[in-house]
């Protein structure tokens, strides 16, 4: 086993932020600090201050620093860049293989006291702290490298003696790796380029929407395949096995639409009491969502289909009420609840059905957790909805659409069809997709100053659009500048010689249609002025520039025009 070692970043040490790269791709760290470490030896670096705990692969390269006499700090130049410390003269890089966030309630089993430094594997080791520390980190690392790590640590113990029947029998001492349960683990993320979506991924821009909104809208003409795109994304992101049973994904739920539907009871359920007996009905959708709660780690896909043969904004008025209330938290984004703490209680107590057709009945946290906060939201649940658009459908309010990402899905060509091969349902060998799927949620503030100059590029097209819009009845609010900067900082995980020349310009292109052009619709006196002001601003979005010729167009040709 080659030494590995842990690295406590202790409250308000500044040097973490000098030392980390602007992209957390790499960290340099004092060789002071963490002395005679090789290239190729792994070090965690434990920031409680942050919630932030990183894995890191040493690599030869060394950085000599100068004392800057202005700030006091050594400092040093590496790739554009200056690094900074308070003390040493040499410093090493360490490559971050896996990023994963400290959830409230983790601390350290055997504190590492004054020293910040301890040694996951040495010859002289105190393998009773040792494994300690190896069982806390792998309440943080639950897998992923990290974690295929660290179980060869917990395994790997010395050599002891036993005497049995007075003969010294020589054995190894062996400790399983077993993840503890109880806290609400997040999911871990592996920073480079495999966990970047790649430009030409044929589900790019859905991915793209999903992580910028849980709540994408597929919309398009009916048989253009919506319903089978959704369902082609659970298969690629079920990543338990637990859950790939059967010829369906266990994270994915499809519920089809009644015309009849006026209310949120008709997803989230409702409670009748007949005769002094109280019951519960609980519909697929809210026993879709426990089973989320129950695999915290998986991406689960809920299809809503032909949403628009109701009209949304009545029977899905809880659903967006609630997604306006996600917030960030210790890392992980909340939702408001569904069903709050005293009607959980109320409806289990009144109801013995309650948690059985929860599936809850040999789940105590969850029963518990439930009844002390609600039934929320979890994040790891998607909701694509698709929308046919035709004569016999309802139109989508604007309420509905600022709080999705549309995306109008468009028939292939017929040729591509018949030459195309079988589709062929089955998992892939590996689930990257997933794991960036949940991935922390990207803090837009901390990306602009990560990228000031394509903040400002994106900021000054919205701005003109914004005016222009201003005075109309489809005025922007600040979610559309908030989820278009999101949108499009996503994509700066990616390498930009991996992506096209005029990338902002494409993706802007892309949300524009997706947040904007998406609201326009009505007759000559609402709409002919606006498409003749937004059409110069298209000059360098070519997608979005081809709708509003075609807007105008039928506007021209029937007296009325909408995005579809």
């Amino acid at each position: 086993m080659k030494p590995a070692k842990i690295y406590d970043v202790r409250r308000g040490n500044p040097d973490y932020h000098n030392l980390l790269s602007p992209d957390k791709t790499f960290i340099f760290w004092n060789e002071t600090e963490l002395s005679d470490t090789a290239p190729g030896e792994i070090a965690f670096f434990v920031n409680r201050e942050e919630k932030e705990a990183l894995f890191t692969i040493a690599t030869a390269v060394t950085c000599t620093a100068v004392r800057n006499k202005l700030t006091m700090l050594k400092e040093f130049d590496y790739d554009d860049g200056t690094y900074a410390g308070t003390e040493g003269d040499e410093f090493r890089q360490y490559v971050v293989k896996q990023i994963v966030n400290i959830p409230k309630g983790w601390k350290w089993q055997k504190p590492l006291r004054q020293v910040a430094v301890a040694s996951l594997w040495s010859e002289e080791g105190d393998n009773a702290n040792r494994l300690e520390r190896v069982s806390d980190l792998q309440q943080l690392f639950t897998d992923g490298p990290a974690w295929e790590a660290l179980e060869g640590y917990n395994m790997h113990v010395e050599t002891i003696n036993m005497p049995v029947n007075q003969t010294n029998i020589h054995m190894k001492l062996i400790t399983p790796a077993k993840r503890k349960e109880g806290l609400k683990q997040p999911q871990n993320r592996t920073t480079g380029k495999a966990s970047a979506i790649a430009f030409e991924h044929p589900y790019r821009k859905l991915l793209m929407a999903l992580r910028t909104k849980p709540f994408v809208l597929l919309g398009g003409n009916s048989g253009t395949g919506k319903s089978w795109t959704a369902r082609k994304l659970a298969y690629m992101t079920c990543s338990d096995p637990a859950l790939r049973t059967g010829d369906s994904p266990g994270n994915f739920e499809m519920i089809s639409v009644r015309p009849n539907w006026h209310e949120p009871d008709d997803l989230l359920g409702y409670a009748v009491t007949h005769r002094g007996i109280l019951r519960y009905h609980c519909t697929k959708l809210l026993c879709f969502m426990i089973k989320a709660w129950k695999y915290p780690e998986v991406p689960f896909i809920l299809c809503l289909d032909e949403m628009n043969l109701a009209q949304p904004e009545h029977y899905f008025s809880d659903f967006l009420s609630v997604l306006e209330t996600a917030r960030v938290h210790d890392g992980r984004t909340i939702y408001d609840p569904f069903l709050n703490a005293d009607e959980v209680t109320r409806y289990s107590h009144g109801d013995p059905t309650f948690w059985q057709q929860l599936g809850l009945l040999e789940n105590n946290d969850l029963r518990q957790q439930f009844l002390e906060k609600g039934i929320s939201m979890p994040v790891n649940l998607f909701v694509i909805g698709t929308v046919n658009m035709n004569e016999i459908t309802r139109t989508i309010s604007t309420r509905v659409l600022d709080r999705a990402m549309v995306i109008e899905v468009k028939m292939k060509p017929l040729q591509e069809k018949l030459i195309g091969e079988t589709e062929q349902w089955e998992y892939p060998p590996t689930y990257e997709i997933a794991a960036w799927l949940m991935a922390p949620p990207l803090d837009r503030f901390i990306a602009y100053q990560n990228h000031p100059d394509i903040g400002m590029r994106i900021s000054r097209h919205l701005e003109k659009l914004y005016i222009i819009l201003e005075d109309t009845k489809f005025a922007l609010s600040d979610r559309v500048l908030h989820q278009t900067l999101v949108y499009c900082f996503l994509h700066c995980e990616q390498k930009k010689a991996d992506l096209p020349v005029d990338w902002i310009y494409a993706f802007l292109d892309e949300v524009i249609a997706m947040k904007i052009l998406v609201r326009i619709t009505g007759d000559n006196d609402t709409c002919r002025l606006l498409l003749d002001r937004l059409l110069p601003e298209m000059a360098y979005f070519p997608a979005s520039r081809q709708k509003v010729l075609r807007m105008q167009s039928v506007l021209e040709n029937v007296g009325y025009t909408s995005y579809w």
